[in-house]
């Protein structure tokens, strides 16, 4: 039986911290990681705090001041996130749930989540019926370019034990990003799997050209080569490869995974905690990917991740690419190639005071 408790307010911080080093793709450079934290304070003295990335410090703002005056009109619930995810989704119908409204809603269902968690005493994974395990991750990598590619790539299979990386394509010369692979895996040998993420970056006939010429180095998975909202495209492009086609970091909402899966867009999904809907949005993604025998794997969010992959079915990888990592006393640990979940309660962060108020953003 869960915890009855009573939201008394919900305060928000955010922190914009360096990024090191940045994650590179096709398209830009992320050099920051602008995080907004959510802490919901309840009556019984039990808080519950979760984290969103909304990608740029030009969004902080926005993102902070959406969970302040959503969190504003939680004070006196009953904290019940099923009830108040369905809630306030209904509520936001008119003007949208995707986007920052999305980010928003599901950092508060997170927090709100990490509290029942925290006064049950358990990791959030048991307390939704799932044990903690180590979790098989792939090492998703921040550089560009072969050489960069290469060294990195060397150094996660030595220090983390992976057997699978992960990193950006997107040069302007398809042999480019061949030689890319082949260095890539040059540096981890043949028993370390390769997967590649084009960030929607390809047209559709180049995604056929590529994705051929990508299957034949033996790549395990082509990640979003085209637009996420290209459904069709992606469909034909599943027909013409035998490569599998992953997707899913940016859907939005069970709803934008069903649509997906119903057009046959995605060989594997991946949501991602913050697009999905929080807990409860991934709960129900879990469901969708069951139903129709999909593996699931995660995008960043690796506390969060590591305690929802599970009770997930279907799951396959957890995505280790940690920017919240420096600001906690206890990051993520990874020993030969598996994530370790922790026991400790709720989503198991723990955050470092010091490095919270030193990247403190005034939003």
């Amino acid at each position: 039986m869960l915890p009855r408790l009573t939201i008394q307010e919900v305060a928000v911080r955010a922190v914009d911290a360096p990024l090191d080093p940045p994650l590179r793709n096709s398209l830009n450079v992320i050099p920051r990681a602008p995080l907004v934290i959510a802490e919901v304070r309840t009556r019984e003295g039990v808080t519950g705090n979760a984290y969103v990335f909304p990608y740029t410090p030009v969004a902080l703002g926005a993102t902070a001041a959406l969970v302040r005056n959503i969190g504003a009109g939680l004070a006196g619930r009953p904290l019940a996130p099923t009830t108040l995810w369905s809630e306030l989704h209904n509520g936001f119908r008119i003007l949208g749930t995707e986007g920052l409204v999305q980010i928003a809603l599901s950092c508060l269902d997170m927090a709100m989540w990490d509290a029942l968690g925290r006064a049950s005493g358990q990791p959030l994974c048991r307390l939704l019926g799932a044990e903690p395990r180590p979790l098989p991750i792939y090492a998703s990598l921040r550089g560009w370019g072969a050489a960069m590619l290469a060294e990195e790539a060397g150094q996660a299979v030595a220090a983390l034990g992976a057997r699978t990386v992960k990193f950006k394509l997107g040069q302007a010369r398809l042999e480019d990003d061949l030689d890319t692979v082949r260095a890539v895996r040059d540096a981890v040998g043949q028993p370390v799997d390769i997967l590649v993420d084009y960030n929607q970056g390809l047209t559709r006939p180049e995604a056929e050209r590529r994705g051929l010429a990508l299957q034949d180095l033996d790549v395990r998975w082509l990640e979003e080569p085209l637009p996420v909202d290209d459904d069709a495209g992606l469909a034909a492009l599943r027909g013409a490869l035998r490569i599998p086609v992953q997707g899913g970091e940016n859907w939005w909402g069970p709803k934008g995974m069903a649509r997906a899966l119903a057009a046959g867009a995605v060989d594997l999904c991946m949501p991602d905690a913050m697009k999905i809907g929080g807990v409860t949005g991934w709960l129900q993604a879990a469901a969708i990917a069951a139903a129709q025998r999909v593996p699931m794997s995660s995008h960043i969010f690796v506390e969060a991740s590591a305690q929802l992959l599970p009770t997930t079915p279907t799951a396959h990888l957890l995505e280790h690419l940690d920017v919240a990592g420096p600001l906690l006393r206890e990051p993520l640990q990874v020993r030969d190639g598996m994530a370790l979940v922790p026991e400790r309660p709720g989503l198991g962060l723990d955050w470092d005071a010091a490095a919270l108020a030193r990247w403190a953003a005034d939003v």
